[in-house]
């Protein structure tokens, strides 16, 4: 994909009205993305109006002079291939969509006419503010919001960032709904006008056609005029140097150290704040991380970009601390600037500048996952502050040293420059901040402390990173050999099996390794699994530091549980790496944790589960989906208890037990030869001495037809929350074809009906949701208005009704047909995910690797009468398993007398049947 779009061949054109265009050709591309930067976002709402730009976002979708429904756009899009979006931002507000390629001369007019012509009808207005105050309260409980708020109330209150960007009822209801569409008027024709936006576009339709179409479509844009931005300092020196305390919802400590930096957008070629970010957030041998873990006062650090504008830019070192290294938060700090002592000293050695060049270069010359419309984004909004030759450049490498351009970003990262957040549930507040209500409190820093850390100790564990051993000076292909391009099982001996596939469609120096163990004494009882999850957390921290070159060079791993057991997964540039998965390897095998590892990992585990008792209600329903019908998933509420109270010697037993017998699968797919996987094989063989056990079973609950059954997950939300989950009573190819259908022909009338007309909720929604292949569908609505009974009740009458009426989807059949096998016969766009798809082929027995196809096939042979048989029978309750999941928020919980119930997930996993 990176090459599809070449931004390097970008041109540039301005309309006589003055709307900049970077139009990007694409000859080999199948589809078009667009997208409209309009300098409008919420620095310019009304001072009595905040939120404004936020619904002037919203009404533009409800309805235009020649599309009039709500989100009749939506439709329009998608009917064409593609999907359309917006955000509205601090400076910027942005609208987006891709299409089929050759659909652009059909969208464009379309989405011209939504930016050009919208029309403010009152009852859309009135939905889209409840709208609004549904997506506010859905954000009321989350932390990040929190935080944000609290960072507008002590910024500068004179600069716009300070304002309340998201609206909500109470703030629109101070004015009358007609006081309210003159405002909005006012706002789009002020801003949205073509000196005050810019399109970016890239597409496969020949130039001067393209060209053609944007004048045609916007060429009667008003001239206008480019908004003002001249805002006062974000932080005056009563913002600077002080602490904020804040007390987080969900359990953490956390340290944030925020330096305020002017815009540095004119370093575009030496990139000073990537080159610094990446010392400071270096997690190798001597690092500033490795010394905080040393002293247990850190978990993890991340280094790098906060909220930037067009003038300002806060950089971030953002620490997740210890309860040790909350009560000596000044060491941490001290060391902090000691290490960024380090890299000023160093700032005149070129050689490691070099190296992270380098290191971009790679990342740029084979990037997999590029997004477009993404990009085709970030660059709509670029066109207000570079010149087309510098955009052109932009995504090309750091490429020049320049050490007066560094010096100068250095010169920001001063103790007197900061400002400090700490965050744990710990720390005295004084005030709650407005809309979300969240406590914090803010203080002076201590002079004294700020003239220490300007003069920081040295300190000998710390060390900027030496040059980097997994680095080539080179990345060569190999040559493709015949019988390779699908897996080969060159290994099957019981208890191990290996297969191996070339690459043959990307051309690219990288490649996969998938180990994959089956191990019973890791995953037959919630002990098993409470001391798989500790060893993995404390085998994972073990390897960071060792390891964290290789990540930064290119060569990715992972080691994560899965339900049988656990895999340990490679990716990247394929030099050197059967070295590391051998090394990895090694230390899985061997790895034991001492008692204080232990203890550590088993406080963070903790702290992890009972966060993932907080997590918005519609998430938790699907994760107690997956542990209902999963037989090996266990669920957090049930392993907190037995995470508890297991003790370091029953940890050792289990993990001894799980390695005295095991089965491996394996799987080698990229830019290897033959005969270098033969050999990997062979090695990973001799390291695996017990490989000799079964693969372990995959099971998925067999849900009763006829019957619902009812499964309550107690959340400490106030919002409720319904899942009602559908199961086909087969994996085949026909039941998997009619869930898939039947679950796209009714996600978009559900949500119109649920949400937009009834405006039950602000996450309501539908999906095909599988489990080890077995599928099923879902439909879920999350309200802070509804009771869970209320919400079922609609679902249900909404499902009986449609699919009772099924006949009226005949006229759509054909659009979502080639839809669904569009999707279906998509090409893998990466390396990486060819190997994950091909990996999960070898998980689920599809020896063919081609199930993807196979399914589209059958969707193509589908008559409209299969899927009027589907419906009825499943209006009648003759076909799928039903269960019903919900959370009852502050309402009543669904009446579950007379209905069979879940109370018990053991005793459900132990009693039920198993397909």
């Amino acid at each position: 994909m990176n090459n599809i779009i070449n931004l390097e061949n970008a041109h540039h054109v301005t309309l006589p009205n003055g709307l900049g265009v970077m139009i990007c050709h694409t000859p080999e591309a199948n589809e078009s993305f667009v997208s409209m930067a309009v300098r409008a976002g919420h620095f310019y709402d009304p001072t009595d109006c905040q939120g404004l730009a936020h619904l002037l976002e919203h009404m533009l979708f409800m309805g235009s002079r020649h599309l009039p429904k709500p989100n009749a756009i939506n439709g329009f899009i998608e009917q064409h291939g593609g999907t359309i979006n917006a955000w509205t931002g601090t400076e910027y507000a942005n609208y987006h969509y891709s299409c089929s390629g050759d659909a652009i001369a059909q969208t464009l007019p379309a989405f011209a006419d939504m930016l050009r012509q919208p029309l403010f009808e009152e009852d859309a207005l009135t939905n889209e503010i409840k709208n609004i105050h549904a997506e506010f309260e859905f954000k009321k409980k989350d932390d990040l919001r929190r935080l944000y708020q609290i960072h507008k109330e002590t910024c500068n209150p004179a600069h716009p960032f300070a304002k309340f960007s998201v609206g909500n009822s109470d703030t629109f209801s101070k004015h009358h709904c007609a006081e309210l569409k003159r405002r909005l008027r006012a706002l789009h024709q002020t801003f949205y006008c073509a000196q005050n936006m810019r399109l970016c576009v890239a597409s496969p339709m020949p130039l001067p056609q393209l060209e053609a179409l944007i004048n045609q479509c916007f060429g009667s844009l008003n001239q206008g005029e480019l908004a003002n931005d001249c805002w006062p300092p974000l932080y005056t020196e009563n913002e600077l140097g002080i602490q904020i305390n804040i007390n987080p919802l969900q359990s953490a400590r956390r340290m944030i150290v925020t330096f305020a930096l002017p815009a540095l957008q004119n370093d575009y070629v030496t990139k000073p704040l990537n080159y610094i970010s990446h010392l400071i957030g270096d997690e190798g041998e001597g690092s500033l991380l490795a010394y905080l873990k040393e002293q247990d006062w850190a978990l993890n650090l991340i280094a790098g970009s906060g909220i930037e504008g067009d003038s300002f830019k806060d950089f971030n070192v953002s620490f997740q601390l210890t309860q040790d290294g909350l009560n000596n938060k000044t060491r941490v700090l001290a060391a902090l600037f000691s290490y960024i002592a380090l890299i000023r000293d160093a700032s005149s050695e070129d050689w490691r500048f070099n190296e992270k060049a380098q290191l971009n270069t790679l990342a740029l010359e084979y990037e997999e996952n590029v997004k477009p419309l993404s990009l085709v984004t970030e660059y709509a909004q670029h066109q207000f502050i570079f010149e087309p030759k510098e955009l052109n450049q932009l995504r090309s490498t750091i490429g020049s040293y320049d050490r007066d351009v560094i010096e100068h970003a250095l010169s920001f990262f001063t103790p007197d420059n900061i400002r400090l957040k700490v965050i744990s549930n710990d720390v005295k507040t004084t005030q709650v901040c407005a809309f979300y209500e969240a406590e914090y409190s803010v203080e002076k820093i201590d002079k004294a402390l700020l003239n220490e850390l300007a003069s920081p100790p040295v300190i000998s564990h710390l060390r900027l990173p030496p040059p980097n051993p997994y680095l080539a000076s080179e990345y060569s292909l190999i040559l493709p050999e015949t019988g390779f391009n699908i897996p080969n099982k060159l290994v099957d001996n019981g208890g191990y099996r290996f297969w191996f596939a070339q690459d043959q469609q990307f051309h690219s120096p990288k490649g996969d390794i998938y180990i994959s163990f089956d191990a019973a004494n890791f995953s037959d009882s919630l002990l098993s699994v409470a001391a798989k999850r500790i060893w993995l957390g404390a085998l994972n921290d073990h390897l960071q530091a060792k390891y964290y070159r290789a990540e930064i060079a290119g060569l990715h791993y992972r080691i994560y549980g899965h339900q049988a057991g656990f895999t340990l997964h490679t990716r990247g540039f394929t030099h050197q790496q059967t070295l590391l998965a051998s090394q990895l390897l090694r230390a899985v095998l061997d790895f034991e944790p001492d008692e204080r590892a232990f203890e550590h990992h088993k406080a963070l585990q903790i702290q992890s589960l009972h966060n993932s008792l907080l997590n918005k209600p519609t998430n938790r329903l699907f994760s107690r989906l997956s542990v209902l019908i999963q037989r090996n998933t266990q669920a957090p509420v049930e392993l907190l208890d037995v995470i508890d109270s297991i003790s370091y010697e029953q940890m050792r037993n289990c993990r001894n037990h799980a390695f005295e017998r095991y089965f491996i699968e394996a799987f080698m797919h990229g830019n290897w030869a033959s005969e270098e996987a033969k050999a990997f094989s062979t090695t990973l063989r001799e390291q695996c001495k017990n490989a000799g056990g079964a693969p372990l079973s995959r099971a998925v609950s067999k849900l009763p037809v006829g019957g619902t059954l009812y499964h309550e997950v107690l959340c400490n939300h106030d919002d409720s929350a319904v899942v009602l989950y559908l199961q086909a009573p087969s994996p085949g190819l026909t039941d998997t074809a009619l869930c898939m259908v039947l679950e796209q022909m009714l996600a978009a009338p559900f949500f119109n009906s649920l949400r937009t007309e009834q405006q039950l909720g602000y996450i309501v929604g539908t999906g095909y949701v599988p489990h080890n292949q077995h599928p099923g569908m879902a439909f879920y609505i999350q309200s802070p208005q509804c009771s869970p009974k209320h919400l079922l009740d609609a679902m249900t009458e909404f499902l009986f009704q449609q699919l009772n009426e099924i006949d009226f989807y005949r006229f759509y059949w054909p659009t979502i047909q080639q839809n669904l096998i569009k999707q279906l016969e998509e090409r893998d766009l990466t390396l990486s995910m060819k190997s994950q798809r091909l990996w999960v082929s070898l998980g689920t027995q599809d020896l063919g690797f081609n199930r993807n196809i196979k399914l589209a096939k059958r969707v193509k042979e589908l008559n409209f009468e299969e899927i009027q048989d589907f419906a009825h029978q499943l209006a009648k309750r003759e076909r799928c398993g039903e269960l019903v999941l919900f959370s009852k928020g502050k309402f009543e919980a669904i009446s579950t007398k007379e209905k069979r119930t879940i109370n018990s997930i053991s005793q459900f996993k132990q009693e039920i049947p198993y397909y």
